[in-house]
């Protein structure tokens, strides 16, 4: 409901729906099944999650947050400042637990381009990554450096130091070959 023409109000069943509407646009569902199949899922020790069934109780706080993965994809897409300052603006996000109320009003508006393609992509190099490991350990440990490292990035800002670790993500997903070829023909328009 608008209130005015910066101020509305969401529903928390909205804002989680919304959420989970920008995730699958651009493609993070399939990279949560590749994370799930072979057991790296964030979700995995959460009592909400049950085998075979899934998530019996989304909520804010699993719905905004972000893995290594899916930072990497909303970063590379150009959209983790604008994920982040729109679920900055919802309360009672905690971790697992949500005391968000009933209705939260906001200001910010997200808009995320479907980009579905991406997303697949990565989730295609990610399980290729691990289809050569003996283990999936290195696949794991991962998705924890590119986190930390997007992190960082972000807290750098335009310094000399972003484009050091703009380097490091660089060399970390050299090896994937697909998400970085989706970028590429994003960027040229194609």
């Amino acid at each position: 409901m608008l209130i005015d023409d910066e101020l509305y109000v969401a529903s928390r069943k909205y804002l989680i729906d919304y959420g989970m509407r920008q995730l699958n646009g651009l493609g993070a569902d399939q990279i949560c099944k590749v994370c799930i199949q072979n057991g790296g899922s964030c979700c995995r020790a959460c009592s909400y999650l049950v085998d075979g069934v899934g998530c019996l109780n989304r909520n804010t706080s699993c719905t905004s947050w972000l893995c290594g993965y899916l930072k990497l994809l909303f970063y590379k897409a150009g959209l983790i400042q604008e994920w982040n300052t729109f679920w900055k603006e919802v309360p009672g996000i905690d971790f697992r637990k949500d005391y968000t109320p009933p209705l939260v009003k906001m200001t910010k508006h997200l808009e995320v381009k479907h980009r579905r393609e991406l997303g697949e992509a990565l989730a295609n190099d990610i399980n290729m990554k691990i289809s050569k490991e003996k283990d999936n350990i290195d696949f794991i440990v991962l998705a924890s450096e590119l986190d930390e490292l997007i992190d960082e990035i972000g807290f750098a800002g335009t310094s000399d130091i972003a484009s050091q670790l703009i380097k490091r993500l660089n060399y970390l997903i050299k090896d994937f070959h697909a998400f970085k070829h989706i970028l590429k023909s994003i960027d040229n328009g194609s």
